[in-house]
């Protein structure tokens, strides 16, 4: 396999996951909103935060508005991690790679790339269609999963599909509880009260954790919800069950070569596998948070350095 079409098959999988993503937060968000609804006022801008890219939003707009955030995070062209964005880039790689895609994953991609039709921020309606949109583009990535379980061979490209999934999770769902904890909370009188139940329950719920995390714990804490969505190895969604599943793919690319990338999510698992909730308390949910995603980060480049900076290579996708 060519370095540069299997990138591309990572991207295209990170850029629809990421599209499905930034649906689920809005969704949570807006919903969350609604039953706050604090002084009249209403909390965007941490879904701006989540990328930390309020400096590149100040350009656009001029405060963080609920129809500023959405049109930021939907429909803005500009903007590379909008919705918008991603799913033309999803669909202009799927072009590149129509010979390697199936039939039906390819017009699925056509599909999900034309759910976000072109309009200006100016529109007074533009909050009319975010549940719509949002329903439609997550339904819409659960079917391509689906085609993918059903109708792909398990071989490199659909491992390294994979693998772009599971990390791009991963990234998401940790920046997502670093916002919450930083972010969301308006009063320090708040913690511990209903207020903050009704925030965690939104931020499971924009990762599909709150039924499940429902049935294992009688109470919203702060370590519950790091063990549910930090080191969790059962829950698809958690972090460390992304790490671990990206862990496998890896191994199946490399047939259990030793490589850099290999050694480096070994590491990384390793570490969320043997450290605890208090103990993640103590270091402090940000700091720790920021170390996983600079390690994420750097798992990221090496895979690109290793498996794609050089057009081919032939020890580790043969002939």
């Amino acid at each position: 396999m060519l370095g540069r079409v299997a990138d591309n098959i990572y991207w295209l999988s990170r850029y629809i996951e990421r599209a499905s993503n930034t649906a689920r937060f809005i969704e949570a968000s807006y919903y969350l909103n609604l039953d706050l609804k604090i002084n009249e006022d209403e909390q965007w801008s941490p879904l701006v935060e989540i990328n930390e890219d309020m400096e590149h939003f100040m350009k656009f707009y001029d405060s963080p508005t609920r129809e500023n955030v959405i049109h930021y995070l939907i429909y803005n062209p500009v903007y590379p991690n909008s919705i918008t964005s991603c799913l033309n880039s999803a669909c202009t790689i799927a072009r590149g790679l129509r010979e390697s895609l199936s039939i039906e994953l390819f017009q699925e991609i056509n599909e999900i790339s034309n759910i976000v039709t072109p309009t200006s921020r100016i529109n007074p309606h533009i909050n009319m269609h975010v549940f719509e949109i949002c329903e439609r583009i997550k339904k819409s990535d659960m079917l391509i999963t689906g085609i993918m379980s059903k109708n792909v061979e398990r071989g490199l490209g659909y491992n390294f599909w994979r693998l772009g999934e599971y990390l791009e999770r991963a990234d998401k769902t940790s920046r997502l509880l670093n916002v919450k904890y930083y972010y969301i909370l308006p009063e320090k009188t708040d913690v511990g009260t209903s207020i903050e139940d009704l925030q965690w329950s939104a931020l499971l719920q924009s990762i599909d954790a709150r039924d499940t995390f429902y049935r294992r714990y009688n109470i919203f804490s702060p370590e519950n919800v790091i063990r549910m969505i930090v080191k969790d190895e059962v829950f698809p969604r958690s972090i460390l069950f992304c790490l671990l599943s990206a862990h496998r793919c890896l191994t199946e690319i490399t047939g259990n070569l030793p490589s850099e990338p290999n050694n480096k999510l070994t590491h990384l698992c390793y570490q969320l596998q043997h450290i605890n909730e208090s103990e993640i308390m103590n270091i402090g949910l940000h700091e720790f948070i920021d170390q996983i995603q600079s390690q994420m980060n750097d798992i990221n480049i090496s895979i690109y350095n290793y498996f794609c900076a050089m057009p081919y290579k032939k020890n580790i996708f043969g002939n």
